[in-house]
């Protein structure tokens, strides 16, 4: 059986090391360069994306699968609303406010209970 750290740091090191350069060709290139480069590359980055936000859909509940902590499954707890890591890195990185995207829930309007005047209660 393989040890995680022996796949998963070559395939970390290996996606980084792209990504550095990718980031260096683009510091590197003139306008002409770095257009060919976006438009060869861009595609590239939005599958990738795109790939990596599918692993994260919600379940039916509106939870995803791969950020659930373990012992919330094992122990049934109910969870907090905190949205997917995935979901929320790439929000930030992609740039428009929180505000676009959450809109905020409407309060429930609770009646006040008010002291009855009734002898029946």
């Amino acid at each position: 059986m393989l040890d995680r750290d022996t796949i998963v740091g070559p395939l970390q090191t290996s996606v980084q090391r792209r990504l550095d350069d990718l980031a260096r060709s683009v510091d590197l290139a003139d306008r002409e360069q770095a257009a060919d480069l976006a438009a060869r590359e861009i595609p590239l980055l939005v599958e990738a994306l795109r790939a990596t936000l599918a692993t994260h859909a919600p379940d039916a509940r509106g939870h995803c699968p791969v950020c659930r902590s373990r012992t919330s499954r094992l122990l049934f707890r109910r969870r907090g609303r905190t949205p997917c890591r995935a979901y929320l890195a790439a929000q930030l990185s992609l740039g428009p406010a929180i505000e676009d995207v959450v809109r905020p829930r409407a309060k429930h309007l609770r009646r006040r209970r008010t002291a009855s005047l009734s002898p029946l209660g």
